[in-house]
């Protein structure tokens, strides 16, 4: 099996770095295809037996499964090269924001899902929401979900549910390291020495992570492990308890707003070009 890369940003990258370090495919199984051609030239460097293809076109004579990573508003000139009618053997696996999946199983013929991958899933951890298009088959769904399971966690979920499932899955990552960084920060200006500082804050956040998935932890049980009665996190996480879910409301709400506007202005883009 052949895999295909269309777009080699940070999201690009992470999967041609997944499939082969967690061994899904060799670096010759892959073709990958970018704009800037500097960008796919780092990439052979590092795996020197990758494929670089001419034009996206390429990709998809050689591989069975399109990974199109390209920002939203630069799929319709992927499509108005590569065409939109592609064979039974191929799946064309989105990675974009937008459009949804009735748009694509409209626009396409041919076997298209949608995945949200995480940063995180280089590591061989964290979570990929996926959705199946309707010509997508049982036996295809099963093959891809043990792949992206190697990858980490892979949850078949309604596409409805990206949004929101994606602020803890996709987006959640930059929360979280924004949200220690700004302890590490605070310690920073009360005098600690901010390499200091910064180790301690992502020592602390790998550890705490390791302990929830080793010990089979919930997050209240490290909260109470944690926070004994009358103690200085207790008195911390009162102000979190406080002060924090309409802060995560707002974070919500704006990833929501910011969703619809770049979905409304792909939709117009597709418009104008099919």
């Amino acid at each position: 099996m052949n895999i295909g890369i269309i777009g080699t940003g940070s999201l690009g990258r992470m999967l041609i770095e997944g499939f082969i370090e967690q061994k899904i495919c060799q670096p010759d199984q892959i073709y990958i295809s970018n704009r800037t051609i500097e960008k796919m030239q780092k990439i052979k460097s590092i795996y020197p037996l990758i494929n670089l293809a001419d034009n996206n076109k390429c990709v998809l004579e050689k591989a069975d499964w399109i990974f199109i990573c390209v920002k939203p508003l630069d799929l319709p000139f992927v499509f108005q090269e590569t065409g939109t009618s592609f064979p039974d053997n191929k799946l064309i696996i989105s990675t974009l924001l937008a459009p949804g999946l009735e748009y694509l199983d409209s626009l396409i013929k041919g076997k298209v899902l949608r995945i949200y991958p995480s940063i995180t899933q280089s590591t061989g951890h964290g979570v990929m929401l996926v959705a199946f298009g309707k010509r997508v088959i049982e036996t295809e769904k099963r093959e891809l979900l043990d792949c992206f399971n190697r990858l980490g966690k892979a949850f078949e979920i309604s596409e409805r549910y990206f949004r929101i499932a994606g602020d803890i899955t996709s987006c959640g990552p930059a929360f979280m390291a924004y949200m220690t960084a700004s302890l590490a920060n605070t310690a920073i200006e009360h005098g600690l020495d901010k390499s200091l500082a910064l180790d301690m804050a992502g020592e602390t956040m790998l550890g705490t992570a390791l302990l929830l998935k080793e010990k089979q932890l919930s997050f209240e049980q490290m909260i109470n492990q944690v926070a004994t009665p009358g103690g200085c996190t207790a008195a911390g996480v009162q102000i979190l308890a406080r002060d924090l879910s309409p802060i995560i409301a707002d974070l919500f709400q704006a990833t929501r707003e910011k969703e619809k506007e770049i979905i409304n202005n792909v939709t117009e883009s597709m418009q104008n070009l099919f």
